[in-house]
């Protein structure tokens, strides 16, 4: 007969199959060790424990100031294969300062986008990044049908093909359009740049495989210090 597994694996083990379960879903929050603690009845040094087993399998992250989330599976080199398109300099750790999160009717122009009707509820989320290139600019539009538990909280610890890819839908495809652009109103404001100061514009409708639009981003970064990489390939 083997030896008897110590508590803090086997709590680590049940982590782990609710995780496969996809019951805590990648780049997604998790429950954070005081809250474990009640949910396995097992002291503080236990959970502590387990979750470092975790951390050191690479399947959990932990953030100061925001708790435990289950490692994200796609990275700026997926993203590069999907699309084309990347940043020679990702942001996607960076804090966002949110400055919208509401739902709103989709109106004309989104629920054609999306194949709804256009008195039906979407997400619109603006975000900004701050970095030693300057300030980015993000607007999110997401159906409330595929994302219905959606919080602003997810938002701090994920990058956005993350967040999309935990909906109702997988991410299959993610069609993008890359424009240089003058700076308008919203891009000024917020981006804290000249009034027709020149701006990148990442365009991505994000799409599951059965075809259907799932999201749609619009991205704007300082042109003058940003780099892209295009693979034509």
């Amino acid at each position: 007969m083997g030896a008897k597994k110590p508590l803090f694996e086997v709590i680590a083990s049940e982590i782990k199959d609710s995780i496969n379960r996809d019951e805590y879903k990648p780049g997604m929050l998790m429950p954070n060790e005081t809250a474990l603690q009640e949910i396995f009845s097992s002291s503080r040094t236990t959970i502590r424990r387990a979750v470092d087993l975790l951390v050191e399998e690479g399947l959990v992250v932990r953030k100061n100031g925001v708790g435990l989330y289950v490692q994200p599976k796609l990275t700026a080199q997926n993203i590069l294969e999907m699309t084309g398109v990347m940043k020679t300099d990702t942001n996607e750790n960076l804090k966002k300062d949110i400055k919208d999160f509401y739902i709103r009717k989709a109106g004309k122009f989104y629920a054609e986008k999306f194949g709804i009707k256009e008195n039906e509820l979407v997400y619109s989320i603006k975000f900004v990044q701050k970095s030693e290139h300057g300030v980015t600019l993000d607007r999110l539009i997401l159906p409330l049908s595929l994302y219905p538990d959606l919080q602003a909280k997810d938002f701090q610890i994920i990058n956005i093909i993350e967040l999309v890819n935990s909906g109702k839908y997988k991410l299959f495809e993610l069609e993008q359009e890359l424009q240089l652009i003058l700076a308008g109103n919203e891009q000024i404001k917020n981006m804290h740049i000249n009034e027709n100061d020149p701006v990148f514009k990442l365009s991505s409708v994000f799409y599951a495989e059965n075809e259907m639009p799932i999201a749609i981003q619009y991205h704007y970064e300082d042109a003058e210090s940003t780099k892209y990489v295009v693979d034509f390939n």
